[in-house]
């Protein structure tokens, strides 16, 4: 049975834990916040590509009935290989990424990329590998293909 801070290692709480670092890096800076419009404009872009790889990727998992959550591997019973999956293996993840790439541009501080770096690391060393070793398991030569013809992020 799993303790029940298991879920303190759930991609979305590390997301908000890493954006909550962020603002406390960001109150400790010297800069003020820059709500100039090339800020704005660029976060704005980040958010809706965010928004975009997400939903497509979410829509995906629910047209094929399996599941999203990290945490229930035994609930996948679907290779997901086309729509946006044939571009990254990760959307959700690289959308994940993009919103905290957001938050940093709108912070406006260099101190904060810090944290989007540690959220990063957190996703390539430890939860897709995670995620990747049971799919392998499970699916085992058709996600070996899938490995090598779609990149893990981009």
């Amino acid at each position: 049975m799993k303790k029940w801070t298991h879920w303190l290692t759930l991609p979305p709480v590390v997301l908000v834990a890493c954006a909550a670092s962020m603002l406390g890096t960001r109150s400790l800076a010297v800069e003020y916040w820059q709500w100039h419009l090339p800020t704005l404009l660029i976060t704005g872009m980040l958010l809706l590509a965010s928004v975009a790889l997400t939903l497509s990727a979410c829509l995906h998992f629910f047209r094929a009935g399996t599941t999203l959550h990290p945490e229930k591997p035994q609930q996948v019973n679907a290779l997901l290989v086309s729509g946006i999956f044939r571009f990254s293996r990760n959307p959700i993840y690289l959308g994940q990424l993009l919103l905290l790439a957001a938050w940093a541009v709108l912070l406006g501080s260099a101190g904060v990329w810090f944290w989007w770096l540690v959220f990063f690391i957190y996703l390539h060393k430890v939860q897709v590998p995670r995620e990747e070793a049971f799919l392998s398991a499970r699916f085992g030569a058709d996600y070996a293909a899938f490995c090598q013809r779609v990149r893990r992020w981009l």
